[in-house]
C-alpha cells in the first residue's frame, strides 16, 4: 500500500509552501528518515524526511507552490511501483571535428561579437541553442563553444529557477500575511524614546565577563529579556487571539525577527520568563546560528506569544512593525543614536533608542499599552533589574 506524501504544516498560520528541490530521484528506493525534499515557507527552509520506506513517485515539480496538506508524492511498495524508470539520456562529449569543409560554422543570423573576436560555435552547439531558445552570446566565451557548453549553461539555468521561484513565493506569502493582518485587526503604534546609556554600559561589562563562555549580549537580546519581564506585569499583551476570543498564555515565548538571505524568519525563544539574561543571550545566539545554517526545526517556529523586530544595526530611528496573528502585539527597536540633553544647567550627550509598540486595539487600549512601554523604559534605564528577574 502506498504512503502519501503531503505538505506538512510548519507553523501556526502557514497555508502553503514551495517545494524548492527534490533530494531523491523519481523512482528511487528510499528508507524511512531519508531526506526527500526541501520545503520553503515564508519563514524557513525545511528538509522533509521520508515517513516510511518505499519507491518515490514525485507528483509536483521543483518550484511549485503547494497548499498545506496537498499531495506532493507517494512512497510505493516495490511490487506496485513497477519497473524503475529508464535512465535519462546522457550527452557524450562531442568528438573533435577535423579541419576542412565539415568544420565550417553554420550561419545563424549575425553572430554577436565577444570582446574583440567574433563568437564561434560548432554546428551542433548552434543547432542545440536554436532548439532550446538560448542566445549563444549569453555564454560569453572567448573559445569555440561546443554542444556540452550549451547543455551545461541550460542545466545551471534550470537549477537556479526553483531557487528564484521559492524566494518569490516566500516574499508573496509574507506580503499576503501582513496585508491580512492589517485588514483583520485594529492596529495602533506607540513610540517612546528611551535612554540606553546604562544598559549599553552593562552589556559592555558583561561581554568582557562572558567572553570565555562564548556568550555575546546585544541590545536586542537585552530587550528580549526586558520584554519577558514586562509581560509578567502586563499580561493583557501576552495573549493569543482565537477568532473573537482572547486566550491568556502561560509562559512568555518571544519571536525574534531575523533578516536572512532568503527573507525574513521569526524563530521563537520559549519560556523566556524562566531564563536568566545570560541564558537568553546564549539561546538567541544558537537560534541565529541554526537560522543561518538552515537548520531550524518546526518547534523553533511555533508558539510565539509576542514578537521583537530589531533594526538596531541599521540607520532607521523608528518604524511601524506589523502584528503577526494570532499574537496581540509586536515591539520594534530602532538604532542607537546620540542626542544632546539638558542636565541641570548644562548640556550632556546621551545615547537613546526608539521603542515602537504596535498592538491590536481589540485586545487592549492605549493607556495600558503605554504603561507597558513605560515598564520597558524603566528596565532599560535600570538594567540591573534584568539580572535580578521580575520585580
Amino acid at each position: 500500500m502506498a504512503t502519501e506524501l503531503r505538505l506538512p504544516l510548519l507553523g501556526d498560520i502557514m497555508t502553503e509552501g514551495t517545494l524548492r528541490r527534490w533530494l531523491q530521484a523519481d523512482g528511487a528506493r528510499v528508507e524511512a528518515g531519508q531526506p526527500l525534499y526541501e520545503l520553503e515557507t515564508d519563514k524557513v527552509s525545511f528538509t522533509v524526511e521520508a515517513p516510511a520506506a518505499g519507491v518515490l513517485r514525485r507528483l509536483v515539480t521543483e518550484g511549485e507552490v503547494v497548499q498545506v496538506g496537498g499531495l506532493v508524492g507517494r512512497l510505493e511498495e516495490a511490487a506496485e511501483a513497477g519497473p524503475a524508470p529508464s535512465p535519462e539520456p546522457v550527452s557524450l562529449p562531442e568528438p573533435p571535428v577535423p579541419p576542412g569543409p565539415a568544420s565550417v560554422e553554420e550561419p545563424v543570423g549575425p553572430a554577436p561579437p565577444v570582446g574583440p573576436a567574433r563568437l564561434r560555435a560548432t554546428p551542433a552547439a548552434r543547432r542545440l541553442a536554436r532548439e532550446l531558445g538560448i542566445d549563444l552570446a549569453a555564454l560569453g566565451s572567448e573559445r569555440r563553444l561546443r554542444e556540452a557548453d550549451v547543455r551545461a549553461w541550460q542545466a545551471a539555468s534550470e537549477r537556479a529557477a526553483p531557487e528564484a521561484t521559492a524566494y518569490a513565493g516566500r516574499r508573496r506569502a509574507i506580503g499576503e500575511r501582513m496585508v491580512r493582518s492589517l485588514q483583520t485587526s485594529a492596529q495602533v503604534t506607540l513610540n517612546s524614546e528611551v535612554r540606553v546609556d546604562a544598559v549599553l554600559d552593562m552589556i559592555e561589562g558583561l561581554n568582557r565577563e562572558w567572553r570565555e563562555r562564548g556568550v555575546v549580549l546585544t541590545l536586542t537580546r537585552a530587550v528580549v529579556k526586558a520584554v519577558a519581564v514586562a509581560l509578567g506585569d502586563h499580561r493583557h499583551l501576552n495573549v493569543r487571539l482565537e477568532g473573537e476570543r482572547i486566550v491568556p498564555r502561560e509562559g512568555v515565548h518571544v519571536g525574534v525577527a531575523m533578516d536572512q538571505e532568503a527573507g525574513l524568519i521569526v524563530p521563537v525563544l520559549h519560556e523566556v520568563d524562566r531564563m536568566s539574561l545570560e541564558e537568553v543571550a546564549r539561546e538567541l545566539r544558537e537560534l541565529t546560528r541554526r537560522a543561518e545554517a538552515g537548520r531550524l526545526t518546526q518547534a523553533d517556529l511555533e508558539g510565539a506569544t509576542f514578537t521583537v523586530s530589531s533594526l538596531e544595526s541599521t540607520v532607521v530611528d523608528a518604524f511601524t512593525p506589523i502584528v503577526d496573528p494570532p499574537q496581540a502585539a509586536v515591539l520594534g527597536l530602532g538604532r542607537v543614536r546620540e542626542v544632546a540633553a539638558f542636565e541641570g544647567s548644562g548640556v550632556v550627550r546621551r545615547r537613546v533608542a526608539t521603542l515602537s509598540l504596535t498592538f491590536d486595539h481589540r485586545v487592549t487600549d492605549g493607556a495600558p499599552a503605554a504603561r507597558f512601554l513605560g515598564r520597558l523604559a524603566d528596565l532599560l534605564e535600570r538594567p540591573y533589574l534584568l539580572l535580578e528577574g521580575r520585580r
